[in-house]
């Protein structure tokens, strides 16, 4: 299987310091580090080709270069790139900003590691993450633009407040509104009032700007909704950490939203995004005259095979099973573990023919052996209840599925049957 790891370009000539950069960075996330000792190792991995790394992390001092030239050859290579270095004198640093790096990090303390891997982490994510910069001053649009996209964001402008609405609604990815205070039409804090009767703080951050040196702004912006307030006179530095830790706030609500909907045995979706989630698209479908259907399937005997093989086959079998319906799951589908050996799967825009062609290829498709244990065999069979697809709530929808279950149950076990009456048998 090809290495999906993200390639990064490291050029450090100290052993030592090459070593423990890679680790940190290998330990921060998916990533694969070549390590280039000087300029000209550095210029033939790039002339080369056979690397494509997405960010480079540089040195400032090499032996074949020793004021800094690397940094021009990966900037003109086109590479994000932070400087690691353990030289610091304001002149070097501001000059060395002025190329447009992304970060100037010292190799000052152990800290100073942990801080490189949280950035490259926060790069890479940044490269699929979209920010709303709203002003009416051109100049303080392209200058900040001109800071955000050196940190490697996707940026879009707008230079009013119905600009900002509009934008927001035709691209709802974007996870960070920065907004200036006085915009024509409607000042930002009227437009950001407007804003959070759309967008909570667990969605979109806010961060609010002023070239206005007055205190009783920040209050003001944070009452209105923004998450947090800076000057326009800040250092890029400055910028640079607000959005970060605005940005991973809301990755970390994200991932902890995630958690709290995922099974944690199967990783299937749970009962709370049944009622949560797909309750609402149940509802958005029907407003659009749409069809959702649902499929209840449950393991025939579970219980016999749970006190015959014990309950760790068992545990393993459910998995096995929510394996094979993730494997089949029809495109825009929601595979959602109810709890013990039961099972739904819900069907926006996909007809009955269709929905029984993806449940009969999963009934046929199932475990025939114990898992982990070879000394048994046995061949565990589901039973499933279909929906019509025309149920005007989740619950009416879930009890005519759970009402075909059953009668599938009664009538044998190893079907389908429909909401319709059609039962498929067993092959």
């Amino acid at each position: 299987m090809p290495d999906q790891k993200k390639s990064i370009l490291l050029v450090e000539d100290a052993n030592f310091f090459a070593r423990v950069t890679e680790s940190e960075i290998e330990r921060a996330g998916h990533y694969h580090v070549t390590t280039a000792k000087t300029y000209a190792q550095a210029k033939a991995i790039l002339e080369e080709g056979k690397v494509k790394p997405f960010l480079a992390l540089v040195d400032l001092t090499l032996p074949d270069a020793p004021d800094g030239e690397v940094v021009d050859l990966t900037i003109n290579a086109g590479l994000p790139t932070i400087v690691f270095s353990g030289r610091f004198d304001q002149g070097t640093r501001r000059s060395i900003l002025k190329k447009g790096i992304v970060d100037y990090v010292l190799k000052d303390s152990p800290a100073s590691l942990g801080y490189l891997g949280e950035l490259v982490n926060r790069v890479d994510r940044n490269l699929s993450t979209k920010v709303l910069i709203v002003d009416d001053s051109s100049h303080a649009l392209a200058l900040l633009k001109k800071r955000l996209q050196l940190y490697c964001l996707q940026v879009i402008t707008a230079t009013s407040g119905e600009e900002a609405l509009e934008t927001l609604k035709q691209n709802p990815d974007i996870k960070l509104l920065i907004i200036d205070h006085l915009l024509p039409g409607a000042t930002g804090f009227e437009v950001m009032t407007r804003i959070r009767r759309r967008h909570s703080f667990s969605t979109l951050a806010v961060i609010g700007i002023s070239a206005t040196d007055d205190p009783a702004l920040t209050a003001k912006f944070l009452k209105s909704g923004a998450n947090d307030f800076l000057n326009k006179a800040c250092t890029p530095e400055e910028l640079m950490l607000r959005v970060s830790q605005n940005l991973n706030q809301l990755d970390r609500i994200s991932e902890l939203t995630e958690m709290a909907h995922r099974d944690p045995m199967t990783g299937l979706f749970n009962r709370r995004h049944l009622y949560n989630v797909v309750d609402k698209l149940h509802k958005d479908q029907m407003l659009a005259g749409k069809e959702m259907r649902y499929a209840m399937i449950d393991i025939d005997r579970f219980k016999q095979i749970n006190d015959k093989f014990g309950h760790e086959t068992g545990d393993n079998l459910i998995i096995s099973v929510a394996h094979r319906i993730s494997d089949l799951l029809p495109p825009r589908s929601v595979a959602i573990r109810i709890g013990g050996d039961e099972f739904c799967v819900a069907l926006p825009d996909i007809d009955e023919p269709t929905s029984k062609q993806f449940l009969s290829e999963l009934r046929s498709s199932m475990p025939v052996t114990d898992p982990g244990n070879d000394e048994h065999t046995f061949a565990p069979t589901i039973s499933v209840g279909l929906s019509a697809g025309s149920e005007k709530s989740l619950a009416s929808a879930l009890r005519v599925a759970d009402r075909c279950l059953y009668r599938a149950k009664k009538s044998g076990r190893n079907r389908i049957v429909t909401s319709s009456a059609t039962t498929l048998d067993a092959m």
